[in-house]
């Protein structure tokens, strides 16, 4: 496994990263930002939370540093529309915190986070996941993509 830091670090990191750039980038502001900054946010924990609940139910690891305890390939709910709900939403909620703070510099963060996440813990997963559950996984990833 490539990867050594846990995405969840990588996630809060990037949100302080949107705090700390608005004390050097003048924040943006607009009507209603922490309504709109907050439903984003909701949106990014239930996608995260879903996937976690549907692992569970199928007592698979949860733990993205050990891809291959993984015991079962999750392929329903959220997971029909998302190979990587869990990244997806850390992806929401990092961009809700780019809205919350108005953040601008945000944007490059959340594309270092998609570079970032992809590189390091999704290419290796997937490579885990290819050796634990081979043509089932292939044809799993031709029919759902990566992210959306």
């Amino acid at each position: 496994m490539k990867t050594k830091i846990p995405p969840p670090i990588i996630a809060v990191t990037c949100i302080f990263a949107n705090y700390l750039s608005t004390y050097v980038i003048t924040p943006f502001n607009f009507s209603n930002q922490g309504i709109v900054g907050s439903i984003i946010l909701v949106l990014g924990f239930a996608s995260t939370l879903s996937a976690i609940l549907l692992f569970r139910k199928k007592q698979t690891t949860v733990d993205p540093m050990k891809p291959e305890e993984s015991t079962s390939l999750v392929t329903n709910g959220i997971f029909s529309y998302t190979r990587n709900p869990m990244y997806l939403g850390l992806f929401i909620v990092i961009t809700s915190t780019i809205i919350f703070f108005g953040a601008w510099f945000g944007i490059i963060i959340l594309c270092f986070f998609v570079w970032y996440i992809n590189t390091f813990q999704i290419i290796p997963e997937e490579e885990a996941m290819q050796k634990l559950f081979g043509n089932k996984f292939e044809e799993y990833s031709q029919n759902v993509r990566r992210w959306i």
